[in-house]
């Protein structure tokens, strides 16, 4: 369904207004309490309140609302736009979901193959997800990403019939990077300087007619840290591969591996980025692998792994030392519209004083999309 806004005095304004989402609901059954429930990051020690104890889980506040905006091409340009939310803030019940913003930007797309995004959006360095039921894809187990505040400069130049390299370069601001001197300040906004980020994307079709995808990209940024043991600059630093290769009609080999030091604005480090008490970033090397199979036009499966392992001579106290992930899944998809889907998935979390951890989890997901 396409909506054309008008204006205050009724005339046609030419935007055009598309939504777009999915309502989702999701079971978890874990033998070991995850940080946190629906959507599972690491297995909590067993002295953290409720460690080690079975827990179950019904949410549906993984369900999206979106909007794509299009405007009149002016000039040669072409203008459009994205707003988009999710219910992921956390509130004390359960069934009470405040909503939370994810995309809000404006994309402006020349024929030339150059454009300028501004607002929220996906850091530059993503390329693609695992295929997964659970919501949290491998964060903290593997693989980073992140949506934040930035200026995008993209330029796509075509290589061939099938083929297409895209070059990406952002000043963005990691605004979830925490603030770990405890001054009300966040310590990425008090280094006064943004982050940088940048990357190549190869897109093309190999060894069969769907498209394969390579890429390469790095962030780097800075944050400052005062009223510590340890006061100063401390830096950010992550440089990313990830490959998505069909190796035919149905079998699908993806994965990505990177490394990074306080890389816990990314959804990675096992959310441990400075460690004050020793005065270092912490520096951690991670990645994921996946085959997915296509069973019929309808169903799919795949197995995947995904590891992160900080260092450990970065870390002070009970630190989180290890995680990793294995996951099988099914996808059921009837119709065009709603989709079945089941996973189960071994986690282990190491810890450096406490014992070590290990959670069986069973997810079911049910999707509509419209």
């Amino acid at each position: 369904m396409v909506f054309s806004s008008v204006t205050a005095f009724g005339q046609q304004s030419g935007v055009q207004i598309t939504p777009y989402g999915y309502i989702k609901f999701d079971s978890t059954y874990d033998t070991a309490r995850t940080g946190f429930g629906d959507v599972s990051l690491w297995v909590l020690p067993e002295n953290a309140a409720g460690g080690g104890e079975k827990e179950l889980n019904f949410s549906a506040r993984e369900t999206r609302l979106g909007l794509n905006i299009a405007a009149p091409d002016t000039g040669g340009m072409k203008t459009t736009g994205r707003i988009e939310v999710d219910f992921y803030e956390e509130l004390p019940t359960s069934n009470k979901y405040a909503p939370r913003m994810r995309l809000a930007y404006v994309d402006f797309a020349w024929s030339n193959g150059w454009s300028l995004r501004f607002g929220q959006d996906w850091d530059t360095y993503v390329s693609f997800h695992p295929d997964m039921v659970d919501a949290s894809v491998l964060a903290f187990q593997g693989h980073p990403y992140g949506r934040h505040p930035q200026a995008r400069l993209t330029k796509e130049t075509k290589l061939g019939e099938n083929t297409t390299l895209t070059a990406k370069f952002s000043l963005q601001h990691s605004r979830n990077s925490g603030d770990v001197d405890g001054d009300n300040q966040p310590d990425e906004t008090a280094a006064a300087s943004p982050n940088y980020h940048g990357s190549l994307v190869l897109r093309s079709r190999l060894l069969t007619d769907r498209q394969s995808v390579f890429s390469i990209s790095g962030a780097y940024g800075r944050e400052k840290v005062s009223g510590t043991d340890n006061p100063g600059i401390y830096k950010s630093r992550l440089i990313h591969g990830s490959a998505q290769l069909p190796l035919s009609q149905r079998f699908t080999l993806q994965g990505i591996a990177w490394k990074g030091d306080n890389v816990d604005n990314y959804f990675a480090g096992i959310l441990q980025g400075i460690d004050t008490v020793i005065g270092t970033e912490v520096s951690t090397y991670g990645g994921w692998g996946q085959i997915v199979y296509s069973l019929t036009k309808n169903t799919r499966t795949s197995v995947g792994y995904g590891i992160e392992d900080p260092n450990d001579e970065d870390l002070s106290g009970d630190a989180r030392i290890c995680t990793d992930r294995i996951f099988a899944n099914f996808f059921y998809t009837p119709t065009d519209r709603v989709t079945f889907g089941v996973e189960y998935s071994s986690m282990r979390t190491d810890y450096a004083v406490s014992s070590n951890m290990q959670n069986h989890r069973v997810n079911f997901g049910v999707m509509f999309r419209f």
